[in-house]
């Protein structure tokens, strides 16, 4: 039996080939799982302790990876222009949903937004709702941050409309 042999010019473009596909896959490997937006805050009319105001911010996350995606508005803070963080306070926004829509309604022309539900998301699944914060009157809030287990996601906040 004779054995044929492939040219030694010949083999660097199989190489080059798996090269190739190999960089293209760790490639795509290297997308967010996962984006995370965020607009306001808007501060709306309660009955919140005098030194404390209430504000909402407005969180689209998109799940862009094949796995499941746990949100909770619990695990979200935000950051103030002076490092100071603030939990959320989904007790609020449960009680203050109608009083935020209104605001927002009022500001930006929308309705029917809700809060920030306790859910999973699936793949390409969308997810907007509004999460509320407990603040010291004036508190000029720059960042939202999402705890969660393995990472903290911190995103910019920009005016709500």
């Amino acid at each position: 039996m004779i054995a044929a042999r492939v040219p030694a010019r010949r083999r660097p473009v199989w190489g080059a080939l798996f090269l190739a596909l190999l960089l293209a896959s760790v490639a795509g490997c290297g997308g967010d799982p996962f984006t995370l937006s965020a607009a306001g805050p808007w501060t709306y009319t309660t009955a919140s302790d005098a030194p404390f105001e209430r504000v909402a911010v407005l969180v689209t996350i998109t799940n862009r990876s094949g796995d499941d995606l746990a949100v909770n508005p619990a695990d979200f803070l935000v950051r103030d222009g002076n490092h100071r963080v603030y939990p959320a306070d989904p007790t609020a926004a449960a009680a203050d949903a109608r009083a935020v829509q209104l605001a927002y309604g009022a500001r930006h022309g929308v309705q029917g937004i809700a809060p920030l539900p306790v859910v999973t998301l699936r793949q390409d699944d969308v997810l907007t709702g509004f999460v509320v914060f407990t603040v010291p009157t004036g508190a000029r809030l720059v960042e939202l941050i999402w705890r969660q287990t393995d990472s903290d996601t911190v995103v910019p906040l920009t005016p709500a409309g």
